[in-house]
């Protein structure tokens, strides 16, 4: 049996989309001790061809209480190899699983931008990323 009928997906490549950090001048540490910090994750796949896709997994941090430090927005982007479109009960695992790819670039890049920005590094947890878009395989 040929190797290559076995690989569903394989990332070609990821890029960085977009990075905005904003420092919130009006944060008083005094009036928020306790810090909660609530992520925002979005995702979008998108078919290039018959043969690959996009994915572009973002979280954004933002609070309209002035209860956060800052306010980032980050979005990445994977290339991905996808050997079976003709098949559609695969798009939900090749979602799936371009995002669990993704997820650690986007922890990293939050935790670089945030321990450079001088605040307090912010480090998503490790966990199984498509927790957070259960209902909206």
């Amino acid at each position: 049996m040929d190797q290559k009928q076995n690989i569903l997906i394989r990332l070609i490549g990821y890029s960085v989309d977009k990075v905005s950090f904003i420092l919130n001048k009006d944060f008083d540490v005094k009036e928020h001790p306790k810090i909660k910090v609530v992520p925002k994750f979005d995702r979008e796949m998108t078919r290039i061809d018959d043969n690959t896709f996009t994915m572009s997994l973002s979280v954004s941090f933002d609070d309209d209480h002035n209860g956060l430090p800052f306010y980032m927005d980050v979005q990445i982007s994977g290339k991905f190899l996808f050997t079976r479109w003709e098949d559609e009960k695969l798009y939900p695992i090749a979602k799936t699983n371009a995002t669990s790819v993704l997820y650690p670039y986007i922890r990293a890049l939050v935790t670089t931008i945030t321990a450079n920005s001088n605040v307090p590094p912010y480090i998503l947890p490790v966990m199984n990323s498509n927790i957070l878009f259960k209902d909206k395989i």
